[in-house]
């Protein structure tokens, strides 16, 4: 049994408020995962989880500064920009069965406008191939404390050492 794990993944991140030509809607946007993750036994594991969105983006809030008509005329609202935001998360991972992880945790969420807390849930499939090589999907969803909420699916490779 190996204890510890390294893992990337190429991911995209739907953020449900995004805002784009002036109008609120979803984006689907590019994004990386690289994670380190530490195995107490067969079940139960605590990693650090970092992901970075590949692009600038706007999202809807209430709190921000800046305020934009909708293309419609009717709707105004207020944005905050986020610029290639990288979150960290320490994660609890729970195995229920070997090819299914379970996550929650919660870190920071890192921009060079503003930073967020967030919370995080997830799920992992990892199929165990030869050599200690893992290959995994993966799907997470993340609540940024006052500001949005998305959600991330990918596939990505690990090594087990």
């Amino acid at each position: 049994h190996k204890k510890h794990l390294i893992s990337a993944s190429i991911n995209h991140t739907i953020i449900f408020s995004g805002v784009k030509d002036g109008s609120a809607r979803s984006l689907t946007l590019p994004s990386f995962g690289l994670n380190y993750t530490y195995f107490f036994n067969d079940k139960w594991a605590i990693g650090l989880h970092n992901d970075i969105i590949l692009e600038d983006f706007l999202i809807k809030e209430s709190s921000a500064s800046e305020t934009f008509s909708s293309n419609e005329g009717n709707e105004e609202f207020k944005v905050i920009e986020r610029g290639t935001p990288v979150s960290a998360a320490i994660m609890v991972m729970y195995k229920p069965l070997p090819f299914l992880g379970l996550m929650a945790g919660a870190g920071r969420e890192f921009s060079s406008h503003k930073d967020f807390t967030v919370i995080r849930f997830g799920i992992e499939t990892p199929v165990h191939l030869p050599k200690n090589w893992e290959l995994f999907g993966v799907l997470t969803y993340d609540i940024n404390i006052d500001a949005y909420r998305s959600l991330t699916y990918g596939i990505g490779i690990g090594k087990l050492f």
